[in-house]
């Protein structure tokens, strides 16, 4: 296995009464066992990316988020409980013991502990991209419902200028008809984007374990979708992830390698004669389990920083179409309240600058959505700390 493409230090790879390098083999000898990962790349010492994104309560809902998650809770109350037992085990055995038993069974159980402990972190992870999702989802669709209630207003005073206008006999009655309807649709669209907004909200309220009255208050009235960046801080994209669901694959690898007793000359054959029937199926199946796994990551990340170079050139596009639909929106008003214009023209141009508008909103999100996908996808969202993460108090099965 090709250990030197990880990123890890040898002080995550060896933890405390488990360390995989104390457990030194009497039926083989310490060289012949399997390697634990070259110190390349340290793990993160604080990985968690939303303290840095610039926005107090996308930190503060995340943090939130992970402390009620009860799940969590309970898979770092049973990491406890499993090092406890390892350890526990490892100290019965005496020096007879130790010999017949072997303490390859020892290292199997350490490697098996530290797949484990990176998958709490990998979960950990996700569950912070979760409530970072939910949390832009809920700024889209306040800032929509925002700029729908000001472009309410907008179709009543419309239409209240029509009315005005056609009782001086200076219109027919038609662009009064016209402006109601506007402002009728208009608030239809405003009720339906107020009650799409309440339940994303109140959706992550639960996330975060908050009451939603405050959720709205910290909120505020008019915030809009979080910056994240164009690009996360991070290793290079040829270099080693720092992925926790990929480290916690080859720790399980690693363990099933220790448990059948096979050596680092054995992994070093299989990796150099891929193609070889004679290689186990444990390791054949193994390794291509990594290198399919570590493809695939590589491939999620280009597909999602594609997708955001993409995004540039759509929002520079809205960014010309929005100056130009304001302009548009200013003489169109203007026309009309001269009786320069006609009713049709305002209410087009002024559709349109919505229109433009809400694509505008729905592309910033879209990006902040993008990052944190990618920071995610990277390989951000833990730290060395989440390898033995704190216990609790939560009731668990």
């Amino acid at each position: 296995m090709n250990w030197k493409r990880l990123p890890l230090a040898a002080a995550l790879a060896c933890s405390a009464a488990f360390s995989l390098a104390a457990c030194t083999g009497q039926e083989r000898p310490a060289a012949a066992l399997p390697q634990p990962p070259a110190p390349t790349v340290e793990a993160p010492v604080d990985g968690d990316w939303w303290k840095q994104a610039g926005d107090p309560l996308l930190a503060d809902l995340v943090a939130r988020g992970l402390a009620a998650d009860h799940a969590l809770a309970c898979r770092a109350a049973r990491l406890a409980v499993q090092a406890e037992a390892d350890a526990s085990a490892e100290r019965r055995l005496s020096g007879r013991m130790r010999k017949l038993v072997g303490t390859d069974q020892g290292l199997s159980r350490a490697a098996a502990l530290r797949a484990d402990q990176y998958a709490y972190a990998q979960a950990r992870a996700e569950r912070a991209a979760a409530v970072a999702l939910a949390y832009v989802e809920v700024r889209r669709l306040q800032s929509v419902l925002v700029l729908r209630t000001e472009r309410l207003d907008q179709f009543r005073d419309n239409a209240a200028i029509a009315e005005f206008r056609r009782q001086a006999g200076l219109v027919t009655a038609i662009d009064g008809s016209i402006g109601s309807s506007m402002a009728g649709v208009a608030d239809a669209d405003v009720a339906a984007t107020r009650a799409r907004f309440e339940r994303a909200r109140m959706d992550l309220a639960r996330m975060a374990d908050m009451d939603d009255a405050a959720l709205l208050t910290a909120l505020g009235e008019s915030g809009d979708v979080a910056d994240l960046g164009r690009d996360p801080p991070g290793p290079a994209d040829e270099g080693p992830l720092h992925r926790a669901d990929l480290l916690a694959l080859r720790y399980r690898l690693l363990s099933r390698i220790e448990h059948e007793k096979m050596t680092q000359a054995d992994i070093n054959k299989a990796e150099a004669e891929r193609g070889d029937p004679s290689t186990p199926p444990l390791l054949r199946d193994g390794l291509g389990e990594l290198d399919k796994a570590e493809a695939g990551a590589r491939a999620e990340i280009a597909a999602t920083r594609q997708a955001l170079v993409l995004l540039d050139a759509r929002e520079q596009a809205l960014g010309q179409s929005g100056e130009r639909s304001r302009r548009a929106v200013q003489d169109a008003r203007a026309a009309y309240r001269a009786g320069m214009g006609d009713f049709a023209t305002l209410y087009v141009a002024e559709a349109s600058a919505l229109s433009v508008e809400e694509a505008r909103l729905g592309l910033r999100a879209e990006r902040a959505a993008g990052m944190i996908r990618l920071h995610l996808q990277r390989g951000d969202g833990w730290s060395a700390a989440d390898l033995s993460p704190q216990v609790g108090v939560a009731a668990c099965d």
